[in-house]
């Protein structure tokens, strides 16, 4: 029995001799590896050693830390401006300018802005299928004469509101023509325009209800007058449109816009004559000569007589 614990105790010192022999052999082979201290700083004035330790960086360092050139660590450089881009840049500046001083609050035409869409919300909220019922008296010739005998020929207050939005935003889109494509900048030549506008569309009414009491033919020509006005109540929202882009837009978009707005109303002028002729067929196979003299007149005429009046300011 106690030559077995001997024997034990012997075998147990000579695993301690092997293990403690192989931890050391083996941190031995580890420090003779290590060519310096692994904790030592290289100095900055050891010209030799800070030669073997750098090293070229690659090419996307140099990219990042020429980015992050700086104090602010969110600054990045940019690409050098060429000469020929300096008076490129400086004229956007002024453009941008521009548009901020003309958008404020003493700038009027904003506010004509604001009274149309108020009474745009105003006629919506007083009849909401206004546009609905514009559309489609457009588009079917029965509906029209259904809704000249609802609304009196056009005197309801929507029929009202709907031209008067027409009036003020056909007068605004040409004050905005002129004075973005001119630069002229006068605040009475709006009441101008206005006056002219109103004269030149209000008179036709005038003229068509002298007309009828002279040639007894006032059921045609309350019904051509309603549709006159149906027209112009579609073509208000189309201008309203127009002038909201005018305002807030850059100077670039007035020719296209314009284009745009003259293209939609000759498109309205087209539909307008040939309900005309439609509303007096009777007429124009009764009486050929007085009818066309009548379109000549009173149709054809105006348009041509302003055409000649600003074609020298186009």
């Amino acid at each position: 029995m106690n030559i077995s614990c001997y024997k034990l105790v012997n075998l147990a010192a000579v695993i301690r001799i092997i293990f403690i022999s192989t931890i050391l052999i083996t941190l031995g082979c580890a420090l003779y590896g290590q060519a310096g201290n692994p904790f030592s700083i290289i100095r900055s004035n050891d010209s030799t050693v800070v030669e073997e330790v750098s090293t070229p960086a690659p090419a996307v360092t140099e990219e990042v830390s020429t980015k992050l050139e700086g104090t602010n660590p969110f600054s990045v450089s940019h690409i050098p401006i060429r000469k020929n881009q300096y008076e490129e840049i400086e004229r956007l500046a002024i453009s941008n300018r521009t548009v901020e001083e003309n958008i404020s609050l003493s700038y009027f035409p904003l506010w004509i802005l604001i009274g149309s869409l108020c009474l745009l919300a105003f006629l919506l909220f007083n009849r909401k299928d206004h546009l609905t019922l514009l559309i489609r008296s457009v588009l079917n010739d029965n509906f029209m004469k259904m809704s000249n005998y609802e609304n009196d020929g056009g005197r309801s207050v929507s029929y009202i509101s709907g031209y008067v939005i027409f009036l003020l935003n056909v007068a605004l889109c040409i004050y905005l023509f002129i004075t973005k494509q001119y630069e002229i900048d006068q605040s009475f030549l709006y009441l101008i325009i206005f006056g002219g506008v109103s004269l030149f569309f209000v008179g036709k009414h005038v003229v068509n209800s002298l007309f009828s009491w002279i040639f007894h033919v006032t059921k045609e020509s309350k019904l051509y007058d309603f549709t006159i006005i149906t027209i112009y109540n579609l073509l208000s929202v189309v201008f309203l449109t127009i002038n909201i882009l005018l305002v807030f837009g850059p100077k670039s978009w007035v020719q296209p816009l314009s284009i745009v707005v003259i293209l939609f109303f000759i498109i309205a002028l087209i539909s307008r004559y040939y309900k005309g002729i439609k509303i007096g067929q009777s007429l124009l196979n009764n009486h050929f000569v007085h009818f066309f003299l009548y379109f000549c007149a009173f149709e054809f005429s105006p348009w041509i007589i302003l055409y000649s009046s600003v074609r020298d300011l186009i």
